[in-house]
């Protein structure tokens, strides 16, 4: 089951991502669960946001993660 998120959701998530230091792609694709369970304040559906968006960063996949929009088939 996927959830959409609102951009909103999403900025507020990533501004507590970036200001903890993960601020590149390379340093969120390092990320580790312990890592998130360091964040500082964050609301329960937080860490499901940071998942999804590391995910995307590594399918290459930014603008289906922020839209909430996701192609179905066999495009690459």
């Amino acid at each position: 089951m996927e959830t959409k998120y609102s951009l909103n959701q999403i900025t507020k998530t990533l501004e507590k991502l970036f200001e903890a230091g993960f601020n590149t792609d390379k340093k969120i694709l390092a990320m580790k669960m312990e890592d998130l369970a360091k964040l500082p304040n964050l609301a329960p559906n937080e860490p499901l946001i940071i998942i999804e968006f590391k995910n995307a960063i590594k399918n290459r996949d930014i603008i289906a993660f922020l839209s909430g929009y996701k192609e179905k088939g066999n495009d690459k």
